[in-house]
């Protein structure tokens, strides 16, 4: 997404005024959660009038949706494109970490947007973050259970411990990257390998 400069301009078209007011919504969701901001706050960061605002979306929840999907639909479809590429079950772990870096780009508190613990849970919103997060919870369960099977482990409850553990990883794992926004896709990729390699050498001794 875009930065919100230049949304004082006179005459910006309806589609890019759109972004500008959602990539500005994205960073205030990101910061403070859906709970903690209001379409007032949006709109100044956005540096426009709350009335403008309301001209493109109707409540602070359809806002929220456009800028959620806009997130979700394109994590989702690149950690699909790593889950089904037919690489080795050891690989997919590591290429997801690298799926997420790159498509999240400069843009990686995004992440928190995904996962707002203050975010609807009912409605045409609530419903849509419910069916993106299943699917990120899907993979993760999919995943694990062709890596431990790699392994000959098979066991459903080794199955879902790993899936919930692996799911925390990737979200402290995004967290830190969030917290460290000098380390491009490549590096946080190189780094994430190392410990992963680590973790395994240890865990084979």
């Amino acid at each position: 997404m875009s930065t919100a400069g230049g949304l004082g301009t006179k005459g910006m078209a309806y589609a890019d005024r759109r972004q500008e007011i959602m990539a500005a919504a994205v960073r205030e969701f990101a910061e403070r959660g859906f709970a903690g901001c209001s379409m007032a706050s949006i709109a100044a960061r956005a540096g426009i009038s709350k009335a403008l605002v309301y001209q493109h979306f109707t409540s602070k929840e359809q806002l929220y949706l456009a800028c959620f999907t806009g997130i979700a639909e394109p994590l989702i479809a690149r950690i699909e494109t790593e889950m089904t590429s037919g690489v080795p079950p050891f690989s997919v772990p590591l290429n997801v970490l690298n799926g997420i870096f790159e498509t999240l780009g400069e843009h990686r508190s995004a992440w928190r947007v995904f996962y707002d613990p203050t975010a609807p849970t009912t409605g045409e919103t609530g419903e849509a973050v419910g069916r993106y997060r299943r699917r990120l919870t899907e993979f993760s369960a999919a995943g694990v259970t062709e890596f431990l099977g790699a392994l000959g482990d098979r066991d459903p409850l080794d199955i879902d411990a790993l899936a919930r553990t692996w799911t925390a990883i990737v979200d402290a794992v995004v967290g830190w990257a969030i917290d460290h926004p000098e380390e491009t896709p490549a590096q946080l990729t190189a780094r994430w390998g190392r410990i992963i390699t680590a973790i395994f050498t240890i865990g084979s001794r």
